[in-house]
């Protein structure tokens, strides 16, 4: 077990703990090797046989791509090592060490009744920014895909610091593979939870940043209209500016600033008003006038031209699809944070209370708007819980079982169902049968890789 005190790799000296996920540990910690005992941030991932390989892999990608950045706004690569401690704790654990900023994260400020004023989410903006301009303009570039309060620091000079790239993306890396999806409901976009983020996926992540600094509200629990967060009404703000921020959180990516360059430039401008970036009436879509017509025969210089028809039931499935993938990897999350938690405890989290949800340590609500999620379970298996709140939308469970492998050793398993039918349904828990994990009644297995 890493405890307080305790020296790592002969130099670093754990003083503070920051925060515990399951098998993750961020500890504030002194540099013994410097004159000044320079603070140091000691991010620790516990790894064994049963964690997804996935878990180290962001962890290590993490490591590589800090050591390559420099950045004075992004915190500096220290060190990276590998401590085997099988023999007492059974885990084989992974540090990363990068510089410590002094300061508070804007999720804090938030917490404590901080509310931005637009001068404020202003300047903010154009720090993070400019630190995209960097990262989306290295060769090649590099997608934070996690911005959102909690990882922006306000360092005690006023100046802010993007940090947390354990869900950085190498795009060159990433043509034609497949990822697990990463990032934040309400600040990651609707293409990264398909797993197809972009550079612009980084600037609506900062839109919905402003949107919960300006209006104290996290974006997920504010009202949406075609896929696009409603905010004017909860805030006074210069039209230009808020017309500014709807064109950074536009559902589909060919609709918001190519560039972090051109956002920046946009908000900067001096023509900044109500005309002077973008007006959403003129470009917002009347889908009943587009099926209306789709209908009709529209007569051209004497000619009939029937206007392709648009499927409603398509655009409205497109749309139930991005709000259950949320459902599918809040659900995911919940069974991975199991697995994790009970290799490094050898047990799980069973009881579904604020402790048990501080345990699993994934920054999850129980309930956004559009799903309420719970779980239970006992010493063998463990259920997660995705209840939809709209008749539109399916619910989902997932399980952890403990089972015996060939040796016979007991190791965790992972099943996700979907119900087979939409609405605030209950559905019953899968089943460990045969050697086999089976989905219940009226529901089906799914793909875990969310």
């Amino acid at each position: 077990m890493i405890n307080l005190q305790q020296l790592i790799q002969g130099r670093y000296q754990l003083k503070e703990q920051l925060g515990q996920n399951a098998g993750r540990q961020t500890w504030i910690a002194e540099d013994l090797q410097t004159q000044t005992r320079q603070k140091l941030i000691v991010k620790l991932l516990a790894f064994s046989p049963q964690m997804q390989w996935e878990e180290l892999k962001l962890f290590e990608r993490e490591a590589q791509v800090l050591k390559q950045l420099n950045y004075p706004k992004i915190p500096r690569y220290r060190d990276y090592f590998s401590i085997d401690d099988r023999e007492n704790s059974g885990l084989h654990w992974f540090g990363l060490v990068q510089d410590y900023i002094p300061g508070s994260s804007l999720r804090q400020m938030l917490d404590s009744g901080k509310r931005f004023t637009e001068d404020e989410a202003k300047k903010i903006a154009i720090q993070v920014l400019k630190i995209l301009i960097y990262l989306h303009e290295l060769s090649p570039p590099v997608l934070h895909r996690d911005i959102k309060p909690s990882n922006l620091i306000m360092g005690k000079n006023g100046e802010v610091y993007l940090v947390d790239f354990g869900a950085v993306q190498d795009r060159a890396k990433a043509e034609g593979v497949t990822f697990t999806v990463v990032g934040t409901s309400g600040y990651a976009p609707p293409e990264q939870l398909w797993g197809k983020a972009v550079p612009v996926s980084d600037l609506y992540a900062l839109g919905a940043t402003l949107i919960h600094l300006l209006t104290g509200t996290a974006p997920a629990d504010l009202p949406q209209h075609q896929m696009r967060v409603e905010f004017r009404d909860k805030v006074n703000l210069n039209p230009g500016f808020a017309n500014w921020i709807e064109q950074l959180i536009e559902p589909a990516p060919e609709k918001r600033f190519v560039s972090a360059k051109e956002a920046l430039r946009e908000l900067q401008a001096p023509t900044h008003s109500a005309e002077g970036i973008y007006q959403p009436a003129a470009e917002s879509v009347n889908y009943a006038r587009l099926i209306l017509l789709s209908l009709c025969g529209t007569v051209l210089s004497g000619v009939v031209v029937i206007l392709p028809l648009i499927s409603l039931p398509s655009l409205l499935n497109s749309t139930n699809k991005a709000r259950q993938a949320e459902a599918k990897h809040y659900v995911s999350a919940m069974n991975k944070a199991q697995q994790v938690y009970h290799t490094e405890f050898t047990n799980f989290v069973t009881q579904d209370n604020q402790k048990g949800w501080d345990k699993l340590g994934i920054g999850i609500r129980n309930e956004t708007k559009n799903y309420k999620y719970s779980f239970y379970g006992n010493n063998k298996a463990v259920f997660s819980y995705g209840i939809s709140k709209q008749e539109e939308l399916k619910s989902y469970v997932g399980g952890v079982f403990l089972v015996p492998d060939k040796r016979g050793k007991k190791r965790t398993q992972t099943i996700i169902c979907e119900s087979n039918y939409p609405g605030a349904v209950f559905p019953p828990a899968p089943i460990y049968q045969n050697g086999e994990l089976k989905c219940g009644e009226d529901t089906r297995k799914i793909s875990t890789k969310y």
